[in-house]
């Protein structure tokens, strides 16, 4: 088995909006990476209880499937303070606490003045700081493959931005699909076991998306069920151990 490596950790603190990279990253056991996906904001209407949290399906919320436009936002997130920047060409657009209503006011009222016609009635953050807004109900870390994306851009006759895919893990140094080898295996980061493949991650016309320009620009699930007969793009992992994990790092499954 070819040697693979960890190129870059990222998270997605706010559903929808862009991501943020990591230097290191803790692995709980059986919970996902802490501030990923831990916001949300709803369309219109009010589903999310704070109080009784759950599993909302995923069209209740700002996201690049529904709203191609955020992709042309920059966002900046503070786990620290849970403050929200959100900027366009380097310029700073709006700026607000997460976990105060005044903060999250902000917000709002930002992006229903600039996404005006885009979305059918007014948006609202949510979110408690332990909740996770996944498209599945399950705790998952999502692992993609570079040469994967390569060898789906290769058929789609036109370079991927892989954070087109929003991976928590994107890895480097193994053949294009063979990750899907990994399935039901436990996974060894640095020769210690850390995950285990729990399955594969069926994609959507989000992935259509330039994360840079918010163009909707190609139908990647069509081009992918045309070329290799599945839409699938990606490993959803839960944690097994408690442990740091880093860019550079061996994973595999475990021998």
């Amino acid at each position: 088995m070819p040697a693979a490596h960890i190129e870059s950790l990222w998270i997605w603190p706010v559903k929808g909006l862009s991501g943020m990279s990591l230097q290191t990253a803790q692995l709980r056991k059986g919970q996902p990476l802490a501030h990923d996906r831990a916001w949300a904001i709803e369309r219109s209407g009010r589903f999310f209880d704070p109080v009784n949290p759950r599993h909302i399906p995923k069209g209740k919320f700002l996201q690049l499937v529904n709203t191609a436009r955020l992709a042309g936002l920059e966002s900046r997130y503070d786990p620290g303070s849970a403050t929200l920047t959100l900027l366009r060409d380097g310029k700073q657009l709006a700026t607000g606490q997460l976990t105060s209503p005044a903060g999250r006011a902000i917000i709002q009222q930002f992006l229903a003045a600039w996404l005006k016609d885009d979305i059918p009635g007014n948006p609202r953050i949510v979110g408690t700081g332990d909740h996770h807004f996944f498209d599945v109900p399950k705790p998952y870390l999502s692992l993609i493959n570079i040469e994967t994306v390569k060898d789906i851009a290769r058929v789609a006759g036109k370079a991927l931005d892989p954070r087109r895919f929003r991976a928590n893990i994107y890895i480097t140094g193994l053949p294009a699909w063979r990750e899907f080898s990994w399935l039901g295996k436990d996974i060894c980061i640095d020769a210690r076991p850390a995950l285990r493949a729990e399955e594969r991650i069926g994609r959507c016309i989000a992935t259509g998306v330039d994360p840079e320009t918010g163009e909707r620009d190609v139908n990647l699930p069509r081009t992918m069920l045309d070329a290799f007969g599945h839409k699938d793009c990606g490993l959803y992992l839960t944690p097994i151990a408690d442990m740091e994990i880093h860019p550079g790092a061996s994973i595999g499954p475990c021998q």
